[in-house]
């Protein structure tokens, strides 16, 4: 690679990062200050109430009561108040596992923002079949992680009769804020040395083509999966970007090529091809950036695998008895 191509690589990968990032950190950040203002002004129990029947059910703590609520917010966010418990010795490795992974229910229900207004022009019934589909999944995953946090974890001590002793402890409001972010430092600082860095070198990965190659051998493998090959050019769309695929997707639906049934199984097969993909590229900056490299790395392939695992069964169920 001579000069100027490093150069290049180096430009394009800085600018990709730092678009990533703005889009990212904010979150983390926001994430971890709330978690310790939360726990600085006693609004644990207040806030978990709502999540109670599920956390009570999975055996979780309030703290990750209230992370499952900001996941419906944002799931960086939600992550990364985990991460702040955890740091803080509010929630053990067990609960930190389980709650990350319940958050994928509120993660895809976000979703609905950037696809919707996409899915449904294009593609009409079956653009909000295939949304379903997906809702359906995280819902089953959350469930399975539920009742895994059942068996797993031992049963908490609800704090819903304490209301009235933490109100008279809580402290105000300047000095909750101060005491938030002086606790958030350190973990903030942990954040940010894992993620940037790391962010960097995917983005000149990408840069330099390696995910394009990765991409060509894995669209290569949907000749195993229950599609019609008419779909192979919504697969290779997708490695492009979701967009894309929805446009190709449309296309062939408005003209008769391919039924309802084919375009849904065809975008799920295609979810489940890029997902070693998206786990590589975006997720790796991503949860190693939050729960750190041993962490991060264990909740990701683990959430991944089970995630993928649901999909090939929806996929197969899908394709034998609709």
């Amino acid at each position: 690679m001579i000069p100027g191509d490093i150069y290049y690589v180096l430009v394009s990968a800085l600018e990709l990062s730092l678009h990533f990032l703005s889009m990212t950190v904010p979150f983390m950040v926001i994430g971890v200050i709330f978690a310790e203002l939360i726990v600085a002004l006693k609004f644990v129990d207040k806030i978990a109430v709502i999540a109670r029947p599920l956390t009570n059910f999975a055996h979780l703590s309030d703290e990750c009561g209230t992370s499952f609520m900001a996941a419906f917010v944002s799931p960086a966010s939600a992550n990364s108040m985990l991460a702040a418990f955890y740091s803080d010795k509010i929630i053990e490795k067990k609960e930190l596992f389980i709650a990350s992974m319940m958050t994928s229910f509120p993660a895809i229900v976000m979703h609905w923002r950037p696809m919707l207004p996409v899915l449904i022009p294009l593609l009409g019934v079956t653009g909000i079949i295939y949304f379903s589909v997906l809702m359906l999944v995280g819902l089953i995953k959350t469930s399975l992680i539920m009742l895994a946090g059942r068996f797993l974890l031992v049963k908490k001590n609800s704090n819903c009769g304490n209301t009235n002793s933490q109100k008279e402890k809580r402290p105000p409001l300047k000095n909750a804020v101060k005491i938030s972010l002086q606790a958030s430092k350190g973990t903030i600082k942990r954040i940010l040395m894992m993620t940037i860095p790391i962010t960097f070198i995917v983005f000149i990965l990408l840069t330099i083509g390696v995910f394009d190659i990765l991409a060509s051998y894995l669209s290569g493998v949907s000749t195993y999966f229950p599609i019609p090959p008419e779909g192979i050019g919504i697969i290779a769309a997708q490695f492009g970007s979701f967009i894309a695929a929805i446009t190709v997707a449309g296309n062939i639906l408005s003209t008769g090529v391919l039924t309802g049934k084919g375009i849904i199984l065809t975008l799920l097969v295609g979810d489940v091809l890029k997902s070693l993909l998206t786990m590589v590229r975006f997720l790796t900056p991503y949860y190693v950036g939050i729960f750190g490299p041993k962490n991060g790395l264990q909740i990701m392939v683990l959430s991944t695998t089970i995630r993928t695992g649901i999909m090939l069964v929806v996929i197969f169920v899908l394709a034998l008895f609709w």
